[in-house]
């Protein structure tokens, strides 16, 4: 039991411990080659004196992952830098780099910080990029006496995308110290060395040929030899001049032929030199200028004769880096003519070792209408500087339903044969020599689209990528949109109006229904997806509301590789319809006079166009339907219609509405017969009445009455008297018996309805 719970102590300290330390743990770590954005330093292995310590930069992105302006901060330790002004004037830089000024700051650790801005505009963001500088400084001299020189020495590079650090590099270099020891010959330069090829070089300058200084130690070792003699051949392409100063001398420093010569004369507590006086003039006649080079007579040499030649040289101004390569410029120690001792020094041009390089990818086909097809993909591997060492492959993982077919071209100088992996479905193609400033190379390979579930709209996205200081950065992606494949317009015949609502089906070439009930859109199209290649055809099923429906087939063809869909348009004709009803007024057919069916003529601007039997089961209305609304100069057609006419019926027409008035045959006419004339009542004379006499006064006078009597003349005639009805003629008396009939018959009809 106490095992135990010394294990569970034990595991729950180190996981406290572990914790902590992760707490701890800065959040910007050091990355290493990998990132994407990122940067990456490499410095020399070893570092000995006066040597041209190179510290190769790189910054790496895949297309479009450097999208913001940043920087890059590289770390050097000063003890390290004879010269600090070396690191920004030896500094070779081109877009997307710049510097601010004073870009060389230090920090409290006494670290020298070169801060090396870019321009994210620069940079190709549809490009997998590429960009590599070399800071250069000179080492001090490394003396093995001097014990302040520690044994390593670290750089490191930074880079912040912004100002955020998104990555960031270290490399370290062994210190190596002179070896002490006095040679009897040797030559030495000053410049700065770097090892080219896998020789020490030193590095010649073009701008400063006094730079380029040469140092001939002769018997430092102190012996004795007779008839001593220097012996030089110069490389080719190059010219002697004036040197810089090279050792403190005292004396005239007065150059002969591009010469100066001192002699050793004081001796530190170490045993090495510590002081020179020039003695030039002493050897001005001793010295003889060759074609090949040159030799000075020196004589009798004691042990205390030890003497420093120094010189320059010039380089041709029209000779690059890479015709001029490792050159040697040789020198013999003769005695008696004799050679002693020999010693060299190989020499080079330095080169601008600024690198740019990028990855392009394209295709040939944007857009695709189909669910097969072929696409063809292009590499460009380019160098804007530096050089892109042989072995770099550019490797390209294919996307999802594609197979590789073939390679169609290939730069076949630079570029290897593909090698195409099944399993990983990645084409391979390896750089066979080195791709120099300048120099580009292409590839271009087909594969094979296959996908029966294709939609419209998918996207086939693909880049390919290379191996650029430790980091795969990758091209743009190229994308393949896939589209669909035919696109069908419904529009107006007359306006060209485009109509949402028909319905469509699509038909294979072997008859079978592919697509049903496809409807147009607010935009009058109709869109069919992505389909194989082959023909089909569209078939109107329904109209637009409206619209008269056309079935004819709209055909078209789908061909292997279409890069855009194919577009039809089908026409509409307006349509109109005309309706109406029938209306009995027959009391329900009571007569049973009404037929079992009408017929209504349908008539175009006039002409009989259509007609249609009405029944009762048509509850006696009817219609014509899907009719032209106008013809070909869009003016609408007038329809009218007309009833064929109906036996025992009238016909009123209101528009497109009928209506049947029954009209019963009138009774057959029945003889009159005579009526025997009424006999006149004979006319009673009234009785006229005795007018009571009055009885007579006697008058006091009597009057005598003589009668008047009244005369008519014949010729008077008589006065009429009215009509009283007793004279009534016959045929007025028919009349009234038909009239009251009729009256008596409307009577009942009215009745009964």
């Amino acid at each position: 039991m106490k095992n135990i719970r010394k294990i569970v102590f034990s595991v729950l300290v180190v996981s406290l411990v572990i914790s902590q330390l992760l707490i701890l743990m800065p959040k910007n770590a050091s990355a290493a080659a990998g990132d994407d954005p990122g940067t990456t330093i490499t410095a020399p292995e070893n570092i000995s004196s006066r040597q041209q310590v190179e510290l190769t930069v790189t910054l790496a992105s895949s297309s479009g992952h450097l999208d913001e302006d940043g920087y890059i901060n590289v770390q050097i330790p000063n003890f390290i830098v004879a010269n600090k002004q070396d690191i920004v004037n030896q500094l070779y830089i081109d877009a997307p780099f710049y510097l601010e000024d004073n870009p060389l700051k230090e920090d409290e650790n006494g670290n020298y910080i070169l801060k090396v801005n870019y321009d994210h505009t620069k940079i190709d963001q549809e490009s997998a990029a590429g960009q590599t500088f070399t800071v250069k400084f000179k080492a001090p001299r490394i003396s093995s006496e001097d014990t302040s020189f520690p044994s390593t020495v670290s750089f490191s590079s930074t880079l912040f995308k912004g100002t955020e650090n998104v990555s960031k590099d270290s490399a370290t270099s062994q210190i190596r110290t002179d070896n002490p020891g006095l040679p009897l010959l040797e030559k030495r330069s000053v410049q700065s060395h770097k090892v080219i090829d896998g020789v020490n070089v030193a590095l010649m300058s073009k701008d400063d040929p006094s730079a380029n200084v040469f140092a001939i130690l002769v018997n430092y070792n102190q012996r004795h030899i007779t008839n001593a003699k220097i012996v030089d051949t110069t490389p080719q392409n190059t010219q002697l001049a004036n040197p810089q100063k090279y050792v403190p001398a005292s004396g005239d420093n007065t150059p002969s032929q591009h010469f100066r010569i001192a002699k050793v004369t004081g001796w530190g507590d170490d045993g090495l030199p510590n002081a020179w006086e020039y003695v030039t003039s002493d050897f001005a006649d001793k010295i003889n200028i060759t074609s090949t080079g040159f030799s000075i007579d020196l004589g009798e040499l004691t042990p205390d004769d030890s003497y420093v030649i120094m010189y320059a040289e010039k380089v041709d101004d029209n000779i690059t880096s890479s015709e001029f390569g490792v050159r040697y410029n040789h020198v013999d120690l003769t005695s008696n003519d004799a050679i002693i001792k020999s010693a060299e020094s190989a020499i080079a041009l330095d080169t601008e070792d600024y690198n740019y390089t990028q990855l392009t990818k394209n295709v040939d086909k944007p857009v695709i209408a189909t669910s097969d097809s072929s696409l063809v993909y292009s590499l460009s591997l380019s160098n804007q500087y530096g050089t892109i060492p042989a072995g770099t492959k550019i490797v390209d993982p294919l996307p999802e339903y594609t197979t590789y077919n073939k390679t169609t071209q290939i730069d076949s100088q630079y570029l290897s044969n593909g090698v195409y992996d099944a399993t990983t479905k990645t084409i391979t193609y390896t750089l066979l020599k080195d791709l120099n400033m300048g120099e580009s190379t292409n590839v271009k390979f087909a594969v094979n689209y296959a996908n029966p579930d294709a939609k419209a709209n998918d996207k086939i996205v693909n880049k390919a990528y290379i191996s650029y200081a430790g980091t795969d950065i990758y091209s743009a992606s190229v994308t393949t949109t896939v589209a669909n494949s035919a696109i069908l317009v419904k529009k107006d015949t007359n306006t060209k109006a485009v109509l949402a609502g028909a319905v469509f089906n699509l038909i294979d070439e072997n008859g079978d229904t592919v697509l049903k009930d496809l409807t147009t859109d607010s935009n009058g199209i109709v869109r069919t997806g992505v389909l194989k290649p082959g023909s089909y055809k569209f078939v109107e099923t329904k109209a637009p509301a409206g619209y008269l429906l056309d079935e004819k087939p709209v055909p078209f063809t789908i061909n292997y590789g279409d890069t855009k869909a194919v577009t039809l348009e089908k026409d509409n004709a307006q349509s109109t319809s005309v309706s109406g009803q029938k209306t009995w007024m027959d009391n329900e057919n009571i007569a049973g006079q009404r037929p079992e069916n009408i017929t209504i003529d349908l008539y175009q601007n006039g002409v009989l166009l259509d007609s249609k039997k009405v029944t009762a089961d048509d509850n006696w209305s009817y219609s014509f339907a899907d009719l032209p609304k106008l013809d070909t100069d869009g003016k609408e057609y007038v329809y009218t219609l007309k009833e064929e006419p109906v036996a025992h019926y009238t016909t009123t027409q209101d528009g497109y509405n009928f209506t049947n008035i029954f009209v019963p045959t009138p009774p057959t006419p029945v003889p009159p017969v005579p009526t025997p004339p009424m006999p006149t009542p004979p006319m009673p004379t009234p009785p006229m009445p005795t007018p009571p006499m009055p009885t007579p006064k006697n008058p006091t006078n009597p009057i005598i009455v003589v009668p008047t009597k009244t005369v008519i003349d014949s010729d008077d005639t008589p006065e009429s008297l009215p009509k009283t009805g007793d004279d009534t003629p016959l045929d007025a008396l028919l009349w009234g018996l038909f009239l009251t009939a009729l009256a008596s018959f409307t009577l009942l009809y009215q009745n009964k309805k």
